[in-house]
């Protein structure tokens, strides 16, 4: 090494072992010297060639896809080059960012019950398809850091006694204290396994064939610091570290966003920075509100963070067309910090999380939408909350059934325009947008993937036929081509709008409660949009006084292309609409 890296290595070296000291206060420090110096010689290793020091991570036209490797399927084709196939036909105009679902060999759980970290699944293809992707779009993978599959070589060396797996996972003594214990699901915790010959109650936070991972043993994060290295290699850009609020378990606390998690994140953020400052790393926290915003520490932890609350807030004020909540929890939700981003989205390959509304929504709105929602189809899933009490997880329902039909429009009437008025409320918020690929053609419940398959989840990860969405897509009247033509011609409008910028400002208006509106400003300060949605299914009209349209600019709503004038005292709003009244 050269002088300027050697200095630059130390510099490295020192603050990692200030950050492992932190998270393992009872290591003596030669241990800790030698776990940083090896950390940083395999970053030092691993150092991209790319100087992306001044490159900006992401822009305004940035939009990020939520895909199965195997969501495309045509014949005599790997999934994987199925989906490439489908992205460069119908999505590369409007998509930059492919987050691909877990494509690892796995035994559940749809790919989150990893067998093996350094492999492809080889049903969806091998690395040189995950290359390909890389080559078209940036890719988002997951680094699955709470557990991994009890068929996996490192939970079986831990059952057989091999000392390099020795302490691997996480066991449930006797007098651990769980009575505060937070879990996603209803499954028990504590699941008998024979370790070395011996019964022993190993700690199964997501279901029994999904062993936790000991991250109080640093080997435990060593080794997920070289899957990390492993995909930087394998041309992954951004991360999302799934389940990582639950890495860290003591005795009488939640298992929640222990002080040691956020520290596990800083740790990561500082090796991936001197890796390659293009990467991003995004955690996967569905928490209430305040302790997911807690994952972008002070600037030094996520890159991005989720923002879980906007699906169930979205689909409720148009459920019931009452903005005042969202307003509300929109006015208090902070920008984010220099150098970070939200990721917006509705939908996801997961439910509908509710617990980010905990606190947002009062129990009795709650009800209310659980109870609109079972009416549209949804199923639920649980997690304890006691020994003897069970609350709803999640929301297990499409996007568009969510919205289908709604108390002031029993038979659907407006059914799209509703679902196209979620979809502009999601576009215009400051950060990153992202959809799912199935919420992309209005997908429905998939009631056979659940019958199939026996998980509430299968009902919105339908898997599609390359041939049959294609079909689809060319019939005019369907309503995948009507709404992907929509949300093609939205994406496609609002990437090209500097006051989109996910960092760009944002401040929420104070309209009536039928409608829900922000403004947005460019970083440069030269554009501004009023985004604002009507969100009953009724006309509605807004007086143009309430908005601070300065009319030296001329003023133009972006989606009609239409120019809005001074002589118009107010605006009429069709159910549903939305207008992007922008000075540019």
């Amino acid at each position: 090494m050269v002088s300027r890296d050697i200095e630059q290595h130390s510099e490295l070296t020192q603050n990692l072992i200030s950050i492992l000291q932190d998270i393992y206060p009872e290591k003596d420090c030669s241990f800790l010297n030698k776990f940083a110096g090896d950390l940083a010689d395999k970053a030092q290793k691993n150092l991209s060639p790319r100087d992306n020091r001044d490159r900006a991570l992401w822009s305004a036209s940035d939009v990020l896809l939520i895909a199965y490797p195997d969501n495309i399927n045509c014949q005599n084709t790997s999934p994987l080059q199925s989906l490439q196939r489908f992205l460069t036909e119908h999505l590369s105009n409007i998509i930059s960012i492919v987050h691909v679902l877990p494509f690892f060999p796995s035994t559940g759980d749809d790919g989150f019950s990893v067998q093996n970290y350094f492999e492809v699944d080889e049903k969806l293809g091998d690395w040189g398809d995950v290359g390909e992707l890389a080559k078209h779009s940036t890719i988002m993978a997951d680094v699955v850091l709470n557990h991994c599959s009890v068929k996996n070589a490192w939970f079986t060396g831990y059952q057989n006694g091999d000392p390099e797996y020795a302490n691997f996972f996480c066991t449930v003594p006797d007098d651990f204290d769980l009575s505060n214990i937070v879990r996603p699901r209803s499954s028990s915790l504590k699941e008998k396994f024979l370790i070395n010959g011996e019964e022993s109650n190993i700690w199964c936070t997501f279901s029994g064939d999904q062993a936790d991972l000991n991250f109080k043993n640093p080997r435990v994060l060593q080794k997920l610091i070289e899957v990390i290295f492993w995909y930087i290699e394998m041309g992954v850009r951004v991360f999302r570290l799934d389940a990582v609020a639950f890495i860290w378990k003591n005795s009488g606390t939640t298992g929640l966003s222990a002080p040691q998690a956020h520290l596990i994140v800083r740790l990561l953020r500082i090796l991936v920075d001197y890796v390659d400052q293009g990467i991003i790393l995004i955690t996967e926290t569905n928490l209430p509100v305040h302790e997911n915003l807690s994952y972008f520490g002070n600037g030094n932890e996520a890159h991005w963070i989720y923002n879980f609350t906007l699906p169930p807030l979205s689909i409720f004020t148009l459920m019931f067309a009452d903005a005042t909540q969202i307003r509300k929890w929109s006015m208090g939700m902070p920008p984010a910090p220099p150098g970070t981003a939200y990721l917006n989205f509705l939908s996801s390959h997961d439910g509908i999380g509710l617990r980010p509304i905990e606190g947002v929504l009062t129990d009795h709105q709650l009800d209310q939408m659980v109870s609109q929602l079972e009416h549209n189809g949804s199923l639920f899933s649980w997690r304890n909350i006691s020994q003897s009490e069970q609350k709803i997880y999640e929301a297990n329902i499409t996007l568009f059934d969510s919205l289908l039909r709604t108390p002031s429009d029993p038979n659907g009437e407006f059914k799209i325009e509703r679902y196209l008025a979620a979809n502009c409320i999601m576009l215009g918020f400051e950060g990153v947008p992202a959809f799912y690929l199935n919420a992309l053609f209005a997908t429905r419940n998939d009631v056979d993937g659940v019958s199939k398959t026996g998980s509430n989840r299968a009902i919105n990860r339908h898997k599609w036929s390359k041939t049959e969405l294609e079909n689809r897509l060319k019939s005019p009247n369907n309503i995948e081509n009507l709404v992907f033509k929509s949300l093609d011609e939205l994406i496609s409008i609002r990437k090209c709008q500097p006051a989109f910028h996910p960092n760009a400002t944002q401040f929420t208006l104070q309209l009536d409660s039928c409608f829900f509106g922000i403004w947005r400003q460019s970083i440069d300060r030269c554009q501004s949009v009023f985004a604002i949605t009507n969100v009953t299914h009724l006309e509605q009209s807004l007086g143009l006084s309430h908005l601070n349209l300065v009319f030296s600019d001329r003023w133009f709503d972006l989606i009609s292309d239409r120019e809005i004038t001074n002589s118009e005292k107010a605006l009429s709003f069709l159910p549903y609409q939305t207008y992007w009244i922008s000075n540019e």
